[in-house]
């Protein structure tokens, strides 16, 4: 979600830094994993954003290391302002019920390759959190990580600590959740296979969030459903192949790649995408299209850098298709996107 989606094409440095020092403190020897790190972070500062994608490689990488319980302490470390409109929409709700009904219908956006469900249960409502590719390499530590954070966002925005709420693992994940309460409570009971449950009281639902800003929810709000509406297309296969696309842009991923991702055949991929009125190629154009509008929002990265994170080499085709998609130069636009004064802003000054 513009201007700063984490996780995708832009990591803000703090969360960076954060993770970074969990591996040193809990990984043992991991260069091998920080070395696309260091770099970035030199560059930007600890106040400032990284260039890099915490994509499915990565997260194989840091699930190598042997650590079961990374993921957990990586996303009880993230702090709700680290996903960008987002997390301050979050903020800005009433209560933690209206947060993680936001939560609920948003973040799959944000993040890519989950599902949330909602479901009233006797005395509360259940959150089941479903991770749509199971067989891609870091899955579990991905996974760990957005269960770690959505249980750390009852605590930051409501007070609410983990014992209050029950939450239920498949038994893989609850061996890994055991090694992280050594670090932070976790109130992991034995679940369903393939997914996660997570059942929150009325009462807890009920919590008022101290920063609610009713006006700027609004406006956030909208500007979520923009992006929701962009991104997402739930249950189709177009809008699978699109979250795989997301967090490969910068690496060769041929359509093969993608069809045994989602435990297909070339053939049948290709066949459903038609259906559907797409082609594979057309998808990773408008793909590349979208992050690279998406990322121009960012000062802080360099033109090569957003024609890198798109899958471009070469500057001069970065150029070329920008000018395809937008009908002006990456230069010219993004000097134009900077004057405008958007709803955004101007909500986001009310309310400073």
């Amino acid at each position: 979600m513009s201007p700063m989606p984490p996780d995708r094409l832009v990591v803000p440095a703090t969360h960076v830094y954060t993770l970074r020092r969990l591996l040193i403190t809990h990984g043992g020897p991991v260069t091998h994993a920080l070395d696309e790190l260091d770099r970035p972070l030199a560059q930007a500062g600890q106040g400032g954003a990284v260039s890099l994608r915490l994509d499915d490689q990565w997260c194989a990488r840091v699930e190598s290391l042997g650590q079961p319980e990374l993921g957990h302490l990586s996303g009880r470390a993230c702090r709700v302002a680290e996903h960008g409109v987002l997390g301050f929409a979050l903020l800005s709700c009433a209560n933690l019920g209206e947060a993680l009904k936001l939560w609920t219908r948003y973040a799959p956006t944000l993040a890519g390759g989950f599902e949330i469900r909602q479901a009233v249960v006797p005395g509360g409502m259940e959150f089941t959190i479903r991770d749509l590719y199971p067989l891609l390499p870091g899955r579990s530590f991905a996974m760990d990580r957005f269960v770690a954070f959505t249980l750390g966002l009852c605590e930051q925005l409501a007070g609410l600590p983990p014992q209050a709420m029950a939450l239920y693992l498949p038994a893989r994940a609850l061996t890994r959740a055991v090694a992280a309460s050594r670090h932070h409570p976790m109130p992991a009971l034995a679940g369903d296979p393939g997914q996660v449950r997570l059942i929150v009281s009325n009462t807890s639902l009920a919590t008022p969030i101290a920063s609610a800003h009713a006006a700027l929810l609004a406006v956030l709000q909208q500007q979520c459903e923009l992006e929701h509406a962009r991104v997402r297309r739930p249950g189709d296969w177009a809008g699978r192949v699109e979250h795989l696309l997301e967090r490969r842009l910068d690496l060769p991923f041929p359509i093969e790649a993608a069809a045994k991702a989602l435990c297909v055949s070339t053939r049948t991929l290709k066949r459903r995408l038609q259906e559907e009125g797409w082609s594979y190629r057309t998808l990773v154009d408008e793909v590349r299209k979208r992050e690279a509008l998406r990322a121009m929002a960012n000062p802080s990265l360099r033109l090569e850098d957003i024609a890198g994170l798109v899958g471009y080499t070469d500057q001069a085709n970065f150029a070329r298709a920008f000018r395809r998609w937008t009908g002006q130069a990456p230069g010219t636009y993004r000097t134009e996107q900077a004057a405008k004064v958007t709803p955004l802003r101007q909500a986001f000054r009310a309310a400073a």
